[in-house]
């Protein structure tokens, strides 16, 4: 129990590794499914591999994983499974783990446990495990698909839509489905497709509403950023686009109304696509930043910029930064990720998109300050969002 506690510090981790702790804990996961030791060693080791390759390599190198998929078979019921989970779902961001855990036969225990039931931790942390190794090659995509995954993830997500399980199921869904043409049509054949874009539809009706911000351009000529005025933004869902106004006409201001098609109804806002290489940050609760300089090291250049505009050229000026505030930043990020997965989702099925939209993954991993930050394009979990409204403010 001491060492649980000692596991937990960041800065003891590598005094446990370097003193042999993690073989030691190792061995206690052969004390059997019903021993306490078993449970401790398995949620130590999950502390210890939290924030450290080097301890989730020994933990692997020294035959971890199989040991840790071994306590699966012990069942949802069984505490030790409970605390193996923990563990297995941190030895998923890397493909060797990934692989590892191919190897050893987690896949077929993992969904397995998905029948524990929609409101059951066990539940949620086997999707979770699954999301993460859905993430890597295709041969886990394949994987996951022969060892029956596809029809209980869409149960959870089509009888359950509410639950926390029904998000992280659409994760594993989701990234199944990207550049696997044979998920694809399981999906479809199980009933999955409309459920999943359902669900990462909600919330989006939050985005249309106007919010304060601050811009900063990049002009090209002569690499400087500028600071724009203070103005207002909204999203657009049916296009993946950002709107800002930066001087607002008094009039109503939203992406959209009745018609998907509809335009901006502040004639003055300007568009950005948000698919493509941006970085979305929340600096603090009330304040969200995207990043739109990680792609060229230029930023975003308007929708309308890109086409010929009568003189055959476009204005050297481009979106590199946008700070919204004030916001629930957190729900913003939320629901922009959302948007964005359904809409390269859309894409991945061929169904009827905007042009624009890319294939492309998403990602939202602690920048190394520790603020939230979300990447695109990279592939990784969604978290749940429990989105509230957003009332306009005024123009």
């Amino acid at each position: 129990m001491a060492l649980r506690a000692l596991a937990g510090d960041a800065g003891n981790k590598h005094l446990i590794r370097e003193a042999g702790g993690i073989e030691a804990l190792l061995r206690l996961l052969d004390s059997g499914p019903d021993s306490i030791l078993t449970v401790v060693g398995a949620e130590t080791l999950s502390c210890l591999a939290a924030d450290d390759p080097a301890n989730r390599d020994m933990i692997r190198e020294f035959g971890g994983i199989q040991s840790l998929v071994n306590l699966l078979a012990a069942g949802p019921e069984a505490e030790c499974t409970h605390r193996a989970l923990l563990a297995l779902r941190i030895l998923t961001d890397k493909e060797t783990d990934r692989l590892a855990i191919l190897k050893a036969g987690g896949i077929a225990h993992l969904v397995s446990l998905l029948a524990a039931g929609p409101d059951s931790e066990v539940t949620e942390y086997a999707a979770a495990a699954l999301g993460n190794l859905a993430a890597g090659s295709q041969q886990i995509k394949d994987a996951i698909r022969q060892s029956g995954g596809i029809k209980p993830l869409v149960r959870l997500l089509r009888d359950d839509p509410d639950e926390i399980s029904a998000e992280l199921a659409a994760v594993v869904l989701r990234n199944l489905a990207l550049q696997n043409a044979v998920n694809r049509a399981a999906i479809k054949d199980a009933g999955g497709l409309q459920p999943l874009l359902r669900l990462l539809s909600m919330g989006q009706e939050k985005l249309v509403y106007p919010l304060s911000c601050e811009v900063v351009y990049n002009d090209i000529a002569s690499g400087q950023a500028h600071r724009g005025s203070a103005g207002q933004c909204c999203f657009d869902p049916h296009r993946g686009h950002l709107c800002v106004a930066l001087k607002p006409s008094g009039g109503p201001f939203a992406c959209f109304g009745g018609s998907k098609h509809q335009s901006p109804r502040d004639k003055h806002a300007e568009r950005y696509s948000l698919l493509t290489k941006l970085t979305i940050t929340e600096p603090s609760p009330n304040v969200l930043e995207l990043n739109f300089t990680v792609a060229d090291k230029e930023g975003a250049p308007r929708i309308a910029e890109q086409q010929n505009l009568g003189s055959g050229k476009t204005k050297q000026r481009r979106l590199e930064r946008i700070a919204i505030s004030p916001c629930s930043a957190t729900e913003i990020k939320g629901a922009i990720m959302r948007m964005l997965t359904r809409m390269h989702l859309e894409r991945e099925f061929k169904l009827n998109v905007p042009n624009g939209v890319g294939k492309q993954n998403l990602a939202s991993t602690p920048s190394a300050s520790g603020q939230s930050m979300a990447h695109f394009p990279m592939e990784a979990d969604l978290e749940r969002h429990a989105l509230q409204p957003i009332q306009p403010s005024a123009a």
